[in-house]
């Protein structure tokens, strides 16, 4: 189809400009939602939501710290044209549960007590349910939230094993499923993605008729076809990512026909994050590229695809096997995921309401990649703590990038004040982005950012770079807790935040339960060069506005 065409690199449409189906918005375009007496201009939202997303495999970086990137995102790249994308977009705690829970909430990490995965209390009242309750919105969400699993009307799916309270998430409709590898778990028999692989047949390269769920299951334990995985048997058609769009686009034609009722849709994709397992059309479409290391590792797989072409030169690539991890597969999931994201929007155009909706893409949190021998998240590293931030619609900025660190906490936020909602939660510290992306100056700006999971925060401000130099840079203060080990002559020691940590790291004081790092992470987002003893002054100012009782005396 068109947008195959030009989203393959070997197309000589790739490197041409694209007429797409999304209006071009500027400041004098009016939304037809309006609250009771016509006032206040209320558009739709529609939240494209990623997991574990690198902040620079966004489409706009043309090369990491090693090397070239080449990777093809047609979709965003129209989005950052159309809309304000973030550079230092940090997100208020770097795992699933807590990251969503925090934009949920409207509340940071320490105050949600969503300290990890399934961590959720029932004592919340969450944006949505504002949005719903207060401004009218017909509230939708479809995928992996993440969320707490048992809404009184939704829930994610029954737990046989566990009995939890009821909390109202404040949602109209939902179609909500779990993760890659959750749903082939017995104990949850009701998950709706599980029930769609348990209920359809696949057929293998070799014409035998298998299950779904069995192919499935093989492809993301990285086993071969003597398991029911291979290039015919694992397709889009079970993809967890286009089982997701598939569900939004559902949701979307049974939302009701008003369209004087404005709507807020978010679509919770389980890509990126691991296992990442590509299809043999992925797989294939990525080998001809050459893709930059992570920082100081060699052992990372770049493509597995390629070492086996290597081995076995007459390798047919339609018939491959779904390779398992290697940053070349991740780089082929996002391509995928930018084709399904612009299949919704394109949808809501089919619809008539794009050009009255606002379309924000992000992810939960980042994915280190390999990067000083660590991938994942929950690192205080900026590959982790961070991730692509891109908004469009009517009344926001074009083609603008701002490179000043903000918070994907301030969502809600921004749901809620383009929603016409102005009565928040008492304990609800989320903020709106409506200054940045008008370029209204007056209205109110968070003054600094924070995150954190488990043993440190950080907080993140945008301040002169030196007193000589008034260039406004974004410094990062890492306040890492040592973990305290005792031996058996009674000695204790403490182990820091290592993981995934650079080798120019100062390193942790074993002696000392606290540490402190600082970075430049608009000129250094590799987190590359620390400056805690060369920028004293900087801490002095950045120490206190660390969360209470974080490296405090």
């Amino acid at each position: 189809d068109d947008y195959a065409r030009f989203a393959d690199p070997r197309s000589s449409e790739a490197a041409s400009a694209r007429s797409w189906n999304i209006p071009s918005y500027d400041d004098t375009d009016e939304l037809r939602n309006t609250d009771g007496d016509g006032a206040s201009p209320r558009p739709n939202i529609l939240f494209l939501l990623l997991d574990q997303w690198r902040p620079d495999y966004d489409g706009h970086h043309s090369h990491t710290h090693t090397g070239p990137l080449p990777l093809n995102m047609p979709f965003l790249k129209e989005m950052g044209k159309r809309g304000t994308r973030f550079t230092q977009a940090y997100v208020p705690s770097p795992f699933c549960g807590p990251s969503r829970a925090c934009v949920a909430s409207g509340k940071e990490y320490d105050a949600t007590g969503v300290m990890s995965n399934r961590m959720w209390s029932v004592q919340f009242t969450t944006v949505y349910k504002l949005l719903r309750d207060l401004g009218g919105y017909h509230t939708m969400t479809a995928g992996k939230d993440d969320l707490y699993d048992t809404d009184p009307v939704f829930p994610k799916y029954e737990m046989r094993t566990r009995t939890y309270e009821s909390l109202d998430i404040g949602f109209e409709d939902a179609i909500r499923s779990d993760g890659k590898v959750r749903v082939t778990k017995k104990n949850v028999p009701d998950e709706p993605f599980r029930h769609f692989l348990n209920n359809k047949m696949v057929t293998m390269l070799n014409g035998t008729v298998i299950p779904a769920m069995t192919a499935y299951t093989a492809c993301m334990k990285g086993k071969g076809p003597e398991e029911g995985c291979d290039a015919s048997s694992f397709t889009e058609e079970i993809y967890p990512d286009d089982f997701v769009r598939d569900k939004a686009i559902e949701i979307l034609e049974r939302k009701p026909s008003d369209k004087e009722k404005p709507w807020f849709l978010q679509v919770n994709f389980p890509g990126p994050h691991s296992p990442v397992v590509a299809t043999a059309r992925m797989a294939a479409s990525v080998m001809d590229r050459q893709w930059p290391m992570p920082i100081d590792n060699t052992e990372m797989y770049l493509c597995p695809q390629n070492d086996r072409e290597r081995e076995d030169p007459t390798m047919d690539r339609e018939t491959i096997k779904p390779p398992l991890s290697g940053v070349c597969n991740y780089a082929a999931e996002l391509e995928h995921l930018d084709m399904l994201m612009y299949s919704i929007v394109q949808h809501v155009g089919e619809l008539g309401e794009l050009d009255n909706t606002i379309v924000i893409v992000a992810g939960d949190h980042g994915e280190n990649l390999g990067d000083n021998g660590e991938g994942g998240k929950g690192m205080p590293w900026h590959a982790s703590v961070s991730t692509p931030l891109l908004i469009s619609g009517p009344g926001i900025r074009q083609g603008m990038v701002h490179e000043g660190a903000v918070t994907t906490l301030d969502l809600g936020g921004t749901w809620l004040d383009y929603g016409g909602v102005n009565e928040l939660v008492p304990d609800m510290t989320t903020m709106s982005l409506r200054s940045i992306l008008t370029g209204d100056d007056t209205l109110p700006r968070r003054p600094h950012i924070w995150s954190g999971y488990d043993q440190w925060r950080i907080v993140v401000k945008d301040m002169p770079t030196s007193p000589e130099d008034p260039t406004i840079t974004s410094y990062k203060l890492i306040c890492c807790h040592g973990k305290k080990f005792t031996n058996s002559r009674g000695k204790s020691t403490y182990k820091g935040c290592g993981k995934g940590a650079p080798k120019s790291a100062t390193p942790y004081p074993s002696s000392e339960p606290w540490q402190l790092m600082l970075y430049d992470t608009r000129r250094d987002p590799g987190d590359l060069k620390p400056l805690e003893f060369e920028r004293p002054y900087v801490i002095e100012e950045l120490l206190p506005l660390l969360p209470e009782g974080w490296c405090s005396a």
